[in-house]
């Protein structure tokens, strides 16, 4: 497989990332590179190799308490509702 100019550009548009046009070529040769080693990864034969990733079977929840804060701590927030930390949304 061959990352091709129109490759890099398409990424970039994706990525929001501003290219040169000098800069397209040498990107586009790394990225080659990159794929060309990953090509290699996987002519080794790994048959006889045993996993190295463990899964955790059970995750440890903890129950939600509310505890008490420190008032000079929530003097600091940069917001706060009813005693308490108001966080952006992480999670869509």
């Amino acid at each position: 497989m061959s990352i091709t100019e129109a490759d890099v550009r398409k990424v970039s548009f994706l990525a929001r990332i501003r290219l040169d046009d000098s800069k397209i070529s040498e990107i586009q040769n790394s990225l080659n590179g990159i794929l060309n080693f990953v090509e290699q990864l996987e002519e080794i034969d790994c048959s006889g190799v045993d996993n190295t990733v463990q899964y955790a079977t059970s995750l440890h929840e903890r129950e939600d308490i509310a505890i008490y804060c420190d008032p000079a701590v929530m003097d600091n927030a940069p917001e706060k509702e009813c005693n308490m930390f108001v966080v952006p949304k992480v999670v869509g």
